[in-house]
């Protein structure tokens, strides 16, 4: 008891400790705190007379879609009568059917791929695969995967949009980079066995003790839950496909869970795939989500349009400074980090020389399905294009291939296929 009272005691002054840091850091910032950016829509729906939007459109097609199937046509409800409409998704055709086709070559256990236009919304790819459970619901939907180093993301993100941190700063820390101990966070003190690293560095690497104490002492509770809501954790996805809601566990008045949830080492914070491109798309968007959309337009038998899918703005994450200095972590890590292997030789190429890479992996073993959770989130910039994904694979026993290569599979592909049709009208426009 009186062990447990003492471990209480310090966390107690370290926390004070952390909280007196971020007031420290707040008024040399005139006051600023970490405000809400609420939903922000830039665009309307096309609704015409027919009063359509996408909650409407995920009620009556919504099943369907979880169960791995995109219906051609719909039988629409409307004003007591039934509207017949042919379907057209905003999916890039090519790309659904070759990640479908590389996806079940390997095999996996479980996985799931997202892709989409960040400055749009537009759903570019979305595939499910299971070999353990070939009649499992679209897995790019569900949120019962662990989120593990992805909410570092969200961390980094408060970090820098408060000005509390820069890419450069250091946190000195003990520890391996993916354990997390309580004596490692506990103890400030600097020894012979202290590492220096710095914040890009340290999410390169993904180092757990890292941002366990960003988050605590630097971020705080507060600000950290503030953040992880703006990058849609227990917030409803607004979508035209329904989309389980991710989770997290943050409580100021448990320092631990704190702890946990900013370095990404626990079950408790949980997300989709679909929120994982979410997550990239802010990012490579200048900070600013938008709504994903997987219908572009309804048009019913006499051809008349009864619906168009238009971007509508979602929130502004973070500030587009800050955006930009989050993407040199991103490209620390697809350069140097846990994303080097999968990408070598793409951010190498000259193919690929206008063109900015960047990602963030994760891992960790969830429970629903069980298996050890690998993931990827980034984006591809070039071009004023914006593409972000999110891969995942969930392997229960062998590895059968990482979503960070799935995701450099897909950016080679879709890229090399822009470029050819980029290619192709300018011949045009000169021939013409």
């Amino acid at each position: 008891m009186k062990h447990e009272a003492k471990k209480s005691r310090v966390w107690g002054a370290l926390l004070t400790l952390g909280l007196v840091v971020m007031t420290i850091v707040l008024f040399a910032r005139n006051g600023r705190t970490s405000g809400d950016r609420g939903p922000a829509a830039i665009s309307g729906e096309f609704h015409g007379p027919f009063a359509i939007n996408k909650d409407l459109i995920s009620a009556q097609i919504g099943a369907q879609i979880r169960n791995n199937q995109f219906p051609q046509a719909v039988d629409l409800s409307l004003d007591g009568g039934t509207q017949h409409a042919k379907i057209g998704y905003t999916l890039d055709q090519s790309s659904q059917e070759w990640m479908e086709k590389t996806i079940g070559q390997y095999k996996p256990d479980y996985a799931a791929f997202v892709a989409m236009d960040a400055r749009t919304g537009r759903i570019l790819s979305l595939v499910s695969f299971s070999a353990s459970e070939p009649n499992a619901t679209n897995l790019t939907m569900r949120a019962t995967f662990p989120a593990a180093s992805i909410f570092k993301v969200v961390t980094a993100s408060a970090a820098l949009d408060l000005d509390k941190a820069k890419p450069e700063t250091v946190v000195p820390f003990n520890g391996a980079n993916h354990t997390l101990y309580k004596k490692n966070v506990e103890d400030t003190r600097v020894n012979r066995w202290t590492r220096m690293m710095t914040m890009k560095e340290a999410f390169a690497r993904s180092v757990n003790v890292f941002f366990g104490k960003l988050g605590l002492f630097i971020v705080g509770p507060q600000s950290l839950k503030q953040y992880a809501e703006r990058y849609m954790f227990n917030q409803p996805i607004h979508s035209d496909f329904p989309v389980e809601m991710g989770h997290t566990h943050i409580d100021p008045a448990d320092p631990w869970s704190v702890v946990q949830a900013a370095s990404g080492f626990t079950r408790d914070t949980t997300m989709s795939p679909l929120q994982g491109a979410l997550m990239a798309a802010a990012v490579a968007n200048d900070g600013v989500m938008m709504e994903p959309y997987i219908v572009d337009s309804l048009i019913d038998d006499k051809g008349i349009k009864m619906y168009e899918g238009v971007p509508r703005q979602a929130s502004v994450v973070i500030e587009p400074g800050a955006a930009v200095e989050l993407r040199k972590l991103f490209n620390e890590t697809v350069r140097s980090g846990t994303g080097r292997k999968s990408f070598r030789k793409t951010v190498r190429h000259s193919t690929f020389d206008d063109v900015e890479f960047g990602g963030k992996t994760g891992s960790l073993t969830g429970l629903n399905p069980a298996g050890k959770c690998d993931w990827f989130v980034g984006y591809a910039r070039y071009n004023g294009e914006r593409i972000a994904v999110a891969g995942l694979t969930v392997n229960e026993k062998k590895w059968k291939v990482k979503s960070s290569m799935l995701a450099n599979l897909f950016f080679t592909h879709y890229l090399k296929e822009e470029m050819a049709a980029n290619k192709r009208k300018s011949r045009s426009v000169v021939a013409n």
